[in-house]
């Protein structure tokens, strides 16, 4: 799937206009699958990718359904509500008193919707706050994960200091003293499995 940077945060692709998406923060099925990408093809700088994870806190798809059918469901539903500009969504979301609204994927999932920075991809969306199918988690806790299943691939489940450590200087973080305080990456890197998502 080939992806577009823009204003360093959404990822977005031409074809899923007008969503603004990013699936490195929020799509377990894409992460995986780029890093078996990027493993395989080597010489890729993971750290530009990474560069895309941020904020404080972030939620994370762990369902079934790929990027492509989860922007064909919110296009249909906007489409089906004649929802077909900037304006119009500006609109349905009841801007400037309320922000960001909500909607239900085939899967029970719920997504937010939010005005996008631009009008060229004007829905941004990312999955609910403690949604089905959803994880939350900080955006470090993402980052070690990648970098320990891209350093030390998606069979290894040995979760060492070491093994931990040399994936967080991989992600540009420091080290941590005992695996008491990688709890977290623990439970979450459980999710990061090789699949066809």
């Amino acid at each position: 799937m080939s992806v577009k940077y823009q204003n360093g945060q959404a990822v977005c692709v031409q074809e899923h206009k007008p969503i603004a998406f990013n699936p490195w923060k929020h799509h377990c099925g894409f992460v995986c699958n780029q890093i078996q990408l990027i493993r395989g093809e080597g010489g890729i700088n993971l750290d530009h990718f990474l560069g895309y994870i941020g904020g404080t806190l972030l939620d994370f798809y762990i369902g079934e359904l790929p990027v492509y059918t989860i922007v064909n469901e919110v296009n249909k539903y906007f489409m089906d509500l004649g929802v077909a500009n900037v304006d119009d969504f500006k609109h349905w979301l009841g801007l400037p008193e309320v922000t960001f609204k909500n909607i239900y994927l085939s899967d029970g999932s719920r997504w937010v919707m939010r005005l996008g920075q631009n009008d060229e991809y004007y829905i941004h969306i990312h999955p609910g706050r403690y949604s089905k199918l959803t994880i939350r988690c900080r955006p470090t806790t993402l980052k070690v994960a990648i970098a320990f299943r891209y350093l030390f691939g998606f069979e290894e489940e040995c979760f060492e200091i070491d093994k931990v450590n040399y994936a967080r200087k991989f992600a540009g973080l420091p080290p941590v003293e005992s695996l008491n305080s990688a709890s977290a990456l623990q439970n979450f890197i459980s999710n990061l499995r090789v699949n066809n998502r």
